[in-house]
């Protein structure tokens, strides 16, 4: 993607659509019933109370360890302990007796307070980039100590991680983990309230 906006007017779309994004997930939580959450319709389909945790873990890792110099509201707010299950990850390439496991056991009262704090920490961490120069990417001197030193559970995958990372543009990887990678999952959750059956929380 090419970049023939200000970095002002850039930051300032991704706050709104950040801002939306949000709002769809607190909706979540109001309008679906927990048990319907914890479900999955097939063994081959993600649980919806799974996809939030997982879009929540993944903004968070990233703001926390790529774009402002802070820990994980996973760690500050306890949420490790409190969300009641055993996972520091996001859940990429989970077992599906482990995806269940989690959809069976999280706290979703936790998962609500765990989504605001990671809701307000994103929206901060878009108030201290005015510096960034946005068409280029990460270099693989800044990510690599980053991803060794962190224990956030892919330091084994470390050389994958600064390949991925190196090859996108800052502002490509803004747009991806604070807005479209929930986006994506947003659209999971539609095809998961459907394929359940019943009264459906999406209509459209």
């Amino acid at each position: 993607m090419t970049y023939s906006h200000s970095p002002t007017s850039l930051v300032s779309g991704l706050a709104t659509s950040h801002a939306a994004v949000h709002a769809d997930i607190r909706g979540l939580f109001v309008g679906i019933s927990a048990e319907r959450m914890r479900q999955r319709p097939l063994p081959s389909m993600n649980s919806i109370v799974w996809c939030i945790w997982h879009m929540l873990r993944v903004e968070d890792e990233n703001i926390a360890r790529f774009v402002v110099p802070v820990q994980q509201v996973f760690d500050t707010g306890g949420f490790r302990s409190s969300l009641a299950v055993p996972y520091r990850d996001d859940g990429f390439g989970m077992q599906s007796a482990d995806v269940t496991a989690l959809s069976e056991r999280i706290d979703i009262g936790q998962l609500a307070d765990y989504a605001a704090g990671v809701e307000a920490q994103g929206a901060w961490a878009l108030t201290q980039i005015d510096g960034w120069d946005f068409s280029v990417p990460f270099t693989a001197a800044h990510i690599r100590p980053i991803v060794e030193a962190d224990a956030y559970g892919d330091a084994a995958n470390t050389d994958n991680v600064v390949g991925f990372l190196s090859t996108m543009k800052k502002g490509d990887w803004l747009i991806k983990h604070m807005v479209g990678h929930s986006q994506y999952h947003l659209g999971e959750i539609a095809a998961i309230d459907s394929a359940l059956g019943g009264p459906r929380y999406f209509t459209w």
